[in-house]
């Protein structure tokens, strides 16, 4: 068989949000679970590697190339995940809550309208439910805050990303980005998680600044790269 350059998203960002819950949970579990985390974290990151050309088969005209790249990497991402099976075979009870998610999101490719907000938020809860996943192949607990935090920001985050590039003629999304910023970062600071009121506070800035310094798509993106970061360094600070 022939193989063709590997089909890979452009969209770093969502790439990054996706291993971050992942990460979380990882770091707050302190490594319990050694090279099983490396086997459940190569087939996490196979299977986002599969849904880009997968869902692009969805939405746009099926391409031969697609096809070839979600077998390979829906195959990586099975060989790499039984090592974990193995050790840990109740985490295939993740899967029941991912499906409808995925549903969600196979309904929007359908209709060729993966920016909808709605398609967003199914994947960042699926990006969560991997970071509980995580926890518990490490202490056999499921720790919502795994999924609770990272989605709250990343959420707050969507509305200011598409006030920025989707929708920068709509000023609610930039409202309902400030507003969210500023109801999480107060809740947080009622709640005494300093660190992460912090970020809030950063992200905050940085929807109201960023608007006014003509940045454009790949800039945003960059910037976008630093927050995560701090989110990740908060989120470790308050485990």
């Amino acid at each position: 068989m022939q193989y063709s350059k590997p089909v890979i998203s452009n969209q770093h960002g969502a790439l990054v949000m996706a291993l971050l819950p992942f990460l979380y949970a990882q770091f707050a579990e302190h490594h319990q679970a050694g090279f099983y985390h490396l086997s459940f974290g190569l087939a996490w990151f196979f299977l986002y590697l599969f849904s880009y050309p997968f869902f692009a088969n969805i939405s746009k005209k099926p391409t031969a190339r697609n096809r070839q790249w979600a077998i390979i990497y829906f195959m990586l991402s099975l060989i790499s995940a039984l090592p974990a099976l193995f050790y840990q075979p109740r985490l295939l009870y993740f899967i029941l809550p991912m499906l409808p998610l995925g549903l969600i999101q196979f309904y929007f490719a359908k209709k060729r309208d993966e920016r909808n907000l709605l398609n967003d938020i199914a994947g960042i809860l699926t990006f969560g439910i991997i970071g509980i996943a995580n926890g518990f192949l490490a202490s056999d607990t499921l720790n919502f805050h795994y999924l609770l935090h990272p989605s709250l920001f990343f959420i707050a985050t969507t509305f200011y990303i598409k006030s920025m590039v989707r929708e920068r003629k709509n000023p609610l999304y930039m409202e309902l980005s400030i507003a969210l910023h500023l109801v999480l970062a107060y809740l947080y600071w009622e709640m005494g998680f300093i660190a992460l009121f912090a970020v809030y506070l950063f992200a905050l800035g940085r929807s109201i600044i960023v608007p006014s310094l003509s940045w454009n798509v790949k800039q945003i993106g960059m910037f976008e790269f630093l927050t995560y970061l701090l989110l990740l360094i908060a989120l470790i600070i308050s485990c």
